[in-house]
Formats: structure tokens, sequence, C-alpha cells
């Protein structure tokens, strides 16, 4: 887990203490889910000091849609500075930066993968709504990351908009077993 800052943002505890909250509360809800969960390092979030200033992540082109210029310039810079993969048969990874171009930055899930922009970060620093809605997102991403696709109406599972009613939300048996014997299925214990 990692929260890359911006060479040009001040460090603030808020944030990898809020993004520790959001992890420990989605370890436990896997548990809950699934009877499994994965592991998380100590500590949860490696603050990491970025290559660059946050209007370089906002604007440097990475891909064909604005939409990810952000999260992909986190990842391609944590990938480089600690060998990770895409995927990587070593860890789940999950990135969130401090950098959102208005209007257009977002974040999403997939192939071991969580990679989110500053809105999430902020959320998870508690100054960005109920932490609730943080909470659901980081659930449904990280389904994500473990191998599942959206679902495709509001279902009362997190893999549905229903995420934003967390914790009223459950995983159906068909996304347990998915999950349970998907490819990152060794994440898990």
């Amino acid at each position: 887990m990692f929260w890359l800052r911006p060479s040009d943002v001040a460090n603030d505890s808020r944030y990898p203490n809020g993004i520790t909250g959001v992890m420990l509360e989605s370890q436990r809800f896997y548990r809950q889910e699934l009877g499994v969960t994965f592991k998380l390092n100590n500590p949860v979030v490696e603050v990491v000091q970025g290559n660059h200033g946050r209007a370089w992540y906002e604007n440097t082109p990475n891909g064909s849609e604005e939409y990810w210029w952000v999260v992909f310039n986190m990842q391609q810079e944590l990938k480089a500075r600690f060998g990770l993969g895409d995927p990587d048969s070593r860890w789940l990874c999950v990135g969130e930066v401090s950098a959102e171009k208005t209007n257009v930055s977002g974040g999403g899930g997939g192939g071991g993968w969580v990679l989110l922009s500053g809105h999430d970060a902020d959320g998870a620093a508690g100054i960005n709504g109920p932490m609730n809605r943080w909470y659901g997102g980081m659930v449904h991403e990280l389904g994500h990351a473990f191998g599942l696709p959206d679902s495709t109406h509001t279902d009362g599972t997190p893999m549905s908009a229903s995420f934003y009613d967390y914790p009223n939300c459950h995983f159906n048996q068909q996304q347990k077993d998915r999950i349970r014997n998907g490819p990152y299925r060794s994440f898990l214990s």
C-alpha cells in the first residue's frame, strides 16, 4: 500500500493514518465475507515522495484517456522505483496519489492493482465526506484487483453501486467463489 505524495504536496499524517484505517476496515470486511482475508504490511502504508510536482501527474499524458493519466503516472513511477510488476506475483498493490485533474481523474482496480487519485486519498484522510463511502470504494476496487467485474446492476453487492451504502452490501456466492478460486487466491489466508 502506497501513498504517493507529489514533491510539492506537504506531508500530512492524516493520509497514511486514514488510508491505514480504510485498509484495515477492508481487510475486516473480506474476512467477514470470505472467512479469509489479505495480509497488510507493517507499516500498512508506505509514504513515497513523488519524483514530480502535482501538475506533472495530472497533465502528463499516459494512455489515450485523460481519466487514467494521474493513476497511470503514479503506477509507472511505483513500478520503476520498487521493481513491481503489472501484475506482480508477490503482491496485491494499492496506490493512492494526492493529485487529481479536476472533473477528469479517476481510478480503478484490476490485475492485482488498485490505483486511486486525489479524491480517494482525501476521503481516506477524512476530508472528503463520510468514511463509509471510502470503505465501500476500497472494498469495490479490491474486488477488481482480485478479478471481479462490476455488477451489471445495483444488486446489493460491493461490486455494484451498492458499495455507496457500505456496510450494507455483501458479496454473492459466485463472487466469493471467484475470489477464493481466482488468480490471486494465494494472497488470502
